[in-house]
């Protein structure tokens, strides 16, 4: 079934459409006891990483769009169970460089700075993935080798270093490595991988950290670009050649359970931060975590591929997208038995990480595309195609409303994706129809340095406010 849903908005204007029907995909990914509330801990909602949330949004009818200006691109926005909001930032200095990382407390009823606390500078754009823990604090691995957790006085106007943990004894076997991403387990141990392919586990109990190499399919070194993801079987990482799950022993030491090597292709694509797969994997499925997923990048047109996540034996894959300029940078939703993924292929990003390497072609048109793909009994199933959706932020799913909420940087009349036409939109999940959208402010993007949400993740926090990180700040995007 495809869903082809087209109606141009006058500029400035907004474009609002009746729903006809509600379908109730529940969301159910499991409690992990060491975080915060669910759908708003993890860059990616939670420990499963399913892009999806059980609060609702702003909802399908018109907004009020305001920004709050942080001096750096902003792709980890939490949100904590006392209503502040936590965001990660990566101040830009000179050159255009991303430099250094900070934390910021923002009232959510205005989107004001309460606080920020610097950060020494970490991995790609200074160490992006981070958690909020069961107290509200902030954890992540700073620059100098440290895994911090950040806690913040009642009022949100003070930061303060809570615990420190210094894993430079597990990063001396690389030296130029760094953190890329974390994650706790079900029995609160935290798990953390290297862009240089090492995972370790952090008993910070036992004060024990022991680490494993994962190179199965590149003896010259895997690398991890992408956030790990954990579920109550374990630990799922996704490296530039293959995707693995693990757990850990009594003692604390990662466990190989399986792995599968992915079509990874002959280079990286247009729009792509990494040559491999864009996503971290994410687990779904009717008990929450029957399933695992990622996404290849197969030269002409990328698949998702979905494993059972307790022996890895595959359920299915699906082509994604338009062959030819078929490409995603960004994990895709993921509850009960469906899946939803959008293009990035071509993405205009501004700067690349280290050690990406050229892309093949060169350069690119940004394509558009936003598919629903659902897991039946006779395999995956294309429930809808939308060709002429650009998001530019990656897609967040409110249940509780059943509507996806995303952005899009638009062609402008060169056929260029230009932040000047940039919307943001909320789709229906059953019929992927838009049901809003709402251009950007120019005058609030403008204060945001262009607002370009280069493909981030937004936050959906308990009073329905809908939080966008952007190449400067936040959008704070409320009912009117």
């Amino acid at each position: 079934m495809s869903t082809a849903y087209v109606r141009t908005a006058r500029i400035g204007e907004s474009l609002t459409v009746e729903r006809t029907s509600h379908m109730n995909i529940t969301y159910n990914a499991q409690r992990n006891p060491h975080l915060g509330a669910p759908g708003v801990t993890t860059m990616h909602g939670e420990a499963q990483s399913s892009d999806a949330t059980p609060l609702p949004g702003p909802g399908a009818g018109q907004w009020r769009i305001t920004g709050t200006k942080l001096g750096g691109a902003c792709p980890t926005i939490l949100a904590g169970r006392d209503g502040f909001i936590q965001v990660l930032c990566t101040q830009v200095f000179a050159h255009g460089e991303f430099i250094t990382p900070k934390l910021s407390i923002l009232d959510p009823h205005t989107g004001r700075e309460l606080s920020h606390l610097d950060i020494p500078k970490g991995a790609l754009l200074g160490g992006v993935y981070a958690y909020l823990d069961a107290k509200d604090r902030m954890v992540l691995v700073d620059g100098s080798r440290c895994l911090l957790k950040l806690g913040h006085s009642s009022d949100g106007r003070s930061i303060r270093v809570e615990e420190r943990i210094d894993l430079s004894r597990m990063l001396a076997q690389s030296p130029k490595d760094a953190v890329v991403g974390l994650v706790p387990d079900w029995g609160g141990r935290i798990w953390v991988a290297t862009k240089n392919g090492y995972v370790a586990v952090v008993d910070a109990e036992r004060g024990t950290i022991r680490s494993m190499r994962l190179n199965r399919v590149s003896v010259a070194g895997e690398r991890i670009d992408n956030s790990i993801s954990a579920c109550p079987l374990g630990v799922s990482v996704v490296t530039s050649h293959a995707i693995y799950m693990l757990n850990a022993t009594a003692t604390g030491a990662p466990v190989l359970k399986w792995w599968h090597a992915y079509d990874r292709g002959s280079a990286r694509k247009p729009g792509k931060l990494a040559w491999g797969s864009g996503a971290s994997p994410t687990f779904f499925g009717p008990n929450g975590s029957d399933y695992v997923m990622l996404t290849d990048n197969s030269d002409i047109q990328e698949s998702v591929i979905v494993y059972r996540t307790n022996n890895g034996a595959k359920v299915g894959s699906a082509g994604l997208f338009t062959a030819g300029t078929s490409g995603t940078e960004n994990s895709m939703i993921g509850v009960g038995n469906t899946m939803v993924g959008a293009s990035t292929y071509g993405y205009p990003y501004p700067k690349y990480p280290e050690g990406a390497g050229p892309s093949v072609p060169a350069n690119a048109l940004f394509a558009p595309g936003m598919e629903r793909w659902d897991i039946t009994d006779r395999g995956l199933r294309k429930i809808w195609d939308r060709k002429d959706v650009y998001s530019s932020a990656v897609p967040r799913y409110s249940a509780a409303d059943g509507l996806i909420y995303t952005c899009e940087r638009r062609r402008g009349p060169a056929g260029l994706a230009n932040g000047a036409y940039a919307w943001a939109v909320a789709l229906d999940m059953e019929t992927g129809k838009t049901m809003h959208e709402q251009r950007l402010p120019q005058h609030v993007s403008l204060l945001l340095g262009g607002g370009d949400t280069l493909q981030m993740v937004g936050t959906i926090d308990r009073y329905g406010t809908w939080w966008q990180g952007t190449i400067s700040g936040v959008y704070r995007i409320a009912k009117a």
